[in-house]
């Protein structure tokens, strides 16, 4: 499994979703086709598990960008302009892309009960380490949140996530529009503080 997921990652950021050679991972990878059917069931059930992969490490890379700025306890300030700074680059064409790959994760988890356990698992933790980010930051004094924390992260994450909904329009006037509305609400939810 593992083999075969190492070369779909390889061949998803390569071609695409949509593009997704599959003789390519078979051959670059030297893994049988009936193993890959036996574990994924199909090409997509192996596209969906990549997928995923490319989900979880970025979800990574991303909290721990924002655990290096709590951590350095600069101010509120710049930890929330980070964040802004995040939300306003969301009509990004990488960003798009990102929300369209979540988006098809989500919905083959539906069906595939493999792929819903990685998926919860990756975002039960992904979510707990930002809550404990958070919770540096509101105990340094970096922030005094106005709703309990786990409800914040998993709002931002919805937000993020709920977007797909702006992008489908191909407006960029609503996109800004709702990027800063988005960042308006981030400010007042987290409420940061000025440098002690």
């Amino acid at each position: 499994m593992d083999t075969l997921i190492k070369y779909g990652v390889e061949e998803l950021q390569r071609s695409g979703s949509i593009d997704f050679n599959l003789e390519n991972v078979l051959r670059e990878s030297g893994v049988a086709r009936g193993s890959l059917y036996h574990h994924f069931g199909s090409r997509h059930g192996l596209i969906s598990h990549c997928e995923a992969t490319l989900l979880k490490s970025s979800l990574k890379n991303e909290n721990e960008i924002i655990r290096s700025v709590i951590e350095s306890g600069k101010s509120g300030e710049e930890l929330f302009d980070l964040l802004a700074g995040f939300t306003r680059i969301n009509g990004s064409e990488a960003l798009r892309e990102q929300r369209g790959r979540r988006i098809r994760t989500l919905a083959a988890s539906v069906e595939d009960e493999s792929l819903r356990t990685l998926i919860a698992e990756s975002q039960m933790k992904g979510s707990a380490f930002l809550v404990e980010s958070f919770a540096i930051a509101e105990k340094t004094g970096l922030i005094a949140p106005r709703v309990p924390l786990d409800a914040l992260v998993y709002l931002m994450q919805a937000m993020f996530l709920g977007r797909i909904l702006v992008d489908i329009t191909g407006d960029t006037t609503l996109s800004e529009s709702v990027n800063e509305a988005t960042v308006e609400t981030f400010r007042f939810l987290l409420n940061p503080q000025p440098k002690n």
